[in-house]
């Protein structure tokens, strides 16, 4: 064989280790791609069949029930007012909104509400006896969804106290109101009337069983500082005043220190200042 018939070896371009490497991550980047469009097309499709299922006419609430026999609240009353409340259906009603409507109505003090599967809402209520009632000082006898105030059922009280004041004042009335409650309490005292006028001055009147004659008399408290000043009126009461009760007139609580007690007439004619307490 000779030399000129011997064919050359072919020469084949070979990759590099850097150009293999690409290309595999080239095709993984790609096969990722395709995973991410198919589980956002997977999602999408989701989403659209809950609302769908949402928004037709499936899972409907076809009943309303109460857990237990109510004592005071009419039941038909509270049925009602669960219904108007309810927007959506089963999976998307907002029970908070069912609880609100309900905790609205005078004698209920507090109102949960719970699915039952497959279509229907359960009511527990927490009726009450203990009201007080909100007047306007412009329409004071008028009735409005917003004109009671539900107390606590262990806060029973003989009279339903009143709130009077300028209706935008009705939320700052009721947390006064609520906050000077306890101090009353532990003076044997109980409130009959908290208002306060265009001009922002408070007044409160009160009862007190403590005397051998039952006592109402008013408390004159100013612009501001109220439940402190309430507070310094309660404790001077419990040690100075509290057998005194029956001859108080008015006591009016404007000052920076103690307050100034007038007498019903008859008994001294004359207002009498007292150094309050102070501190706790």
């Amino acid at each position: 064989m000779s030399a000129d018939t011997v064919d050359p070896p072919e020469i084949r371009p070979v990759s590099s280790p850097q150009e293999t490497l690409g290309k595999t991550g080239d095709r993984t980047d790609e096969r990722r791609g395709w995973q991410l469009i198919a589980a956002l097309g997977l999602l999408l499709v989701s989403a659209l069949a809950a609302d769908q299922i949402i928004r037709s006419g499936y899972f409907t609430i076809e009943s309303v029930t109460i857990s237990h026999g109510l004592e005071h609240v009419d039941r038909g009353i509270v049925e009602r007012t669960a219904w108007r409340s309810i927007h959506g259906n089963y999976l998307n009603v907002d029970l908070s909104q069912v609880e609100k409507a309900l905790e609205s109505l005078p004698g209920i003090y507090q109102a949960m509400v719970r699915r039952v599967w497959p279509d229907a809402l359960e009511l527990q209520v927490v009726e009450t006896q203990a009201m007080a009632r909100f007047q306007t000082l412009q329409n004071p006898d008028g009735n409005s969804p917003d004109s009671y105030i539900n107390l606590a059922p262990d806060q029973a009280m003989r009279v339903s106290p009143v709130l009077r004041g300028p209706r935008e004042q009705r939320e700052t009335l009721v947390h006064t109101f609520f906050s000077v409650i306890p101090l009353l309490q532990e003076a044997g005292l109980e409130p009959l009337e908290l208002s306060v006028s265009k001009a922002g001055r408070w007044a409160l009147e009160v009862r007190s069983d403590s005397s051998l004659v039952p006592a109402r008399f008013e408390l004159l408290l100013g612009r501001d500082g109220v439940v402190e000043k309430v507070d310094r009126f309660t404790r001077s009461f419990t040690i100075a005043l509290g057998d005194k009760a029956d001859r108080i007139g008015r006591v009016d609580m404007r000052y920076v220190s103690g307050f100034a007690v007038q007498w019903e007439q008859g008994d001294t004619g004359t207002a009498v200042q007292l150094a309050g307490l102070s501190g706790s």
